[in-house]
């Protein structure tokens, strides 16, 4: 095939920024430690106070079911508000996504946009949390 010049540029270009941009959520990814559902199963067991869950799933999905006491931000390209959670604590984040797309961006833009340093990303998300067959609300 004779793709030209230009049509070998534009190819060359779209294969190097789709592999940045991956590059880009991998390391993002790579910033913010992981929990393991057991631990934060013992936090929400203990009572404390010091830490949220925040559900990155559509709201439908968070509607059918959700980690017990979760609280719905939705993934967007770009968050409009953090909803006045507070700074000063643990905000852990899951989604029900393969490689957890949607928790890493919006811990990703939690933290760039929005100044939250203590961020922490649900190891195995949703799916995990439900096979382990730990405790869920629905509304």
């Amino acid at each position: 095939m004779n793709y030209g010049k230009r049509g070998v540029c534009g190819l060359v270009s779209g294969v190097l920024l789709l592999l940045f941009t991956s590059l880009a959520v991998w390391a993002a990814a790579a910033e913010f430690q992981q929990m393991e559902p057991a631990e934060l199963k013992k936090l929400i067991e203990s009572k404390k106070t010091d830490f949220i869950v925040l559900d990155a799933q559509p709201k439908g999905a968070y509607d059918a079911g959700h980690v017990k006491g979760a609280i719905n931000l939705p993934w967007a390209p770009e968050l409009k508000s953090p909803k006045n959670l507070p700074k000063n604590k643990t905000l852990i984040i899951y989604c029900d996504c393969a490689h957890e797309e949607d928790a890493t961006d919006t811990a990703t833009q939690l933290a760039e946009k929005w100044g939250y340093t203590n961020i922490r990303l649900l190891a195995g998300g949703w799916s995990k949390w439900q096979e382990l067959g730990y405790p869920v609300d629905k509304k």
